[in-house]
């Protein structure tokens, strides 16, 4: 069965028989204005219904390029990997586990990043609409899902600087999935080979040092 939400331009899902109009920044604006000082995940999937999976993989991977403590990254990369995964994998909603729907941070943290990027999304919002569509298609999404699995491991591990490419590669792969923008998709891939050259480029300067250290300490043995 194909996925018409998910390809739909953002529009939130029908409510009490109307249609909700409000666009995916007026949606991440409303999320930060709850009472309730924790903001699960949760309550993040629930708010943008069926066109999940573009929106949540936006939002996660926006909420990711913000600086967080040591391994705060990879509590926006774990769910970025199984809604990647569902989305390879065609499905028609998003589900993930209780750990990790129960998994949160700190409202006014999010409410903070959200005002520092806000500009940005409704600019960036403004630009994408409906085109080039077999980038966007169902056989797309299988392609676009597994890269984004690749991307959220990266940007998970240590590397320095290293979470920045694969996260806007994320955010305009999900924003083309969300607007069914084929330019956005493309933009992704682009980002996506510069992480590619990025990471070739750490582990040769890693080979190098390892090489150079491995003769000096010969050396001083011998």
């Amino acid at each position: 069965m194909a996925r018409t939400p998910s390809r739909a331009p953002f529009l939130m899902p029908p409510h009490d028989n109307q249609r909700d109009l409000r666009r995916f920044s007026d949606v991440i604006e409303e999320i930060g204005e709850s009472s309730d000082p924790k903001l699960r995940l949760e309550e993040l999937v629930d708010a943008f219904g069926e066109r999940g999976f573009g929106a949540m993989i936006l939002i996660l991977s926006m909420l990711a390029l913000l600086p967080w403590p040591p391994g705060g990254k990879a509590v926006f990369a774990v769910p970025i990997i199984l809604m990647s995964l569902e989305l390879a994998f065609q499905r028609d909603s998003i589900w993930l586990p209780r750990w990790a729907l129960n998994a949160s941070i700190s409202r006014p943290a999010y409410r903070a990043g959200v005002s520092k990027i806000m500009k940005v999304v409704r600019y960036v919002e403004n630009l994408t609409r409906p085109r080039i569509p077999f980038l966007t298609g169902e056989a797309a999404d299988v392609v676009t899902g597994l890269i984004c699995v690749l991307l959220a491991m990266v940007m998970a591990l240590p590397i320095p600087f290293g979470d920045a490419l694969p996260g806007i590669a994320l955010v305009f792969f999900a924003l083309g999935m969300m607007q069914r923008d084929g330019v956005a998709i493309l933009l992704g891939a682009m980002f996506t080979g510069a992480c590619g050259l990025y990471l070739f480029l750490i582990w040769r300067t890693v080979m190098e040092v390892a090489h150079h250290a491995a003769n000096w300490l010969a050396r001083i043995i011998h």
